[in-house]
């Protein structure tokens, strides 16, 4: 419920600083001076609930094994679409119209993307945990899938694939995790204590 209540709020703040925008670049109810301070207030709660959605959306059972994961994949797709969002904005800033001021959306939605990529890590918000037969993967949003739900497990070249029965794949790179060696020990007891040792592959 609260994960839900978070992404609600975030997309509700976004709606509304894309409304305000809208009103004052094609109408004369908000003026210069007002608006600034709409956007200095808006963007400050939108950055907050942009971490409190990153929070909540990563919250699992208590004492459940989880292991940082933090690959390079998850900060190229932030990274790409932190350069998008600055170079847009600045496309804008210097239109020479009054759009220009739809660049602060650009700005305000990059800046966000760093101040949650950041939180994500220093609070260890990406990780892959084991619970009961539940296989989580917390990055850019929450993967799951259960122990009866995979077909096969392999590993080769440092990344781990879980081939569920739909031919959906799940890959991990486990050899970027710092705690590589204990995740590859706790995922050998999960496997054996879901019973699906058959479905391992070596190569």
């Amino acid at each position: 419920m609260n994960s839900l209540f978070s992404i609600l709020f975030k997309n509700i703040i976004l709606l509304a600083i894309i409304v305000i925008s809208l009103v004052f670049v094609f109408t004369q109810f908000i003026g210069y001076n007002e608006v600034r301070y709409i956007f200095i207030g808006m963007g400050i709660l939108y950055v907050f609930a942009a971490c409190y959605e990153a929070y909540t959306l990563s919250q699992i059972k208590k004492d459940t094994q989880k292991f940082t994961y933090f690959p390079d994949g998850l900060i190229a797709k932030r990274l790409i679409k932190i350069i998008a969002f600055t170079v847009f904005g600045v496309l804008l800033y210097y239109s020479g119209s009054i759009i220009r001021y739809m660049a602060f959306l650009c700005f305000l939605i990059a800046f966000t993307e760093i101040v949650v990529t950041l939180w994500r890590r220093a609070k260890h918000l990406c990780f892959v945990a084991l619970e009961d037969d539940q296989l989580i993967i917390s990055t850019n949003k929450i993967h799951t899938t259960s122990a009866r739900e995979i077909e096969k497990i392999e590993a080769r070249h440092g990344l781990t694939y879980f081939i569920n029965y739909n031919r959906k794949a799940i890959t991990l790179r486990t050899d970027m995790m710092k705690e590589n060696k204990e995740f590859n020990s706790a995922l050998d007891s999960w496997i054996v204590k879901n019973n699906l040792s058959d479905k391992v592959v070596t190569g």
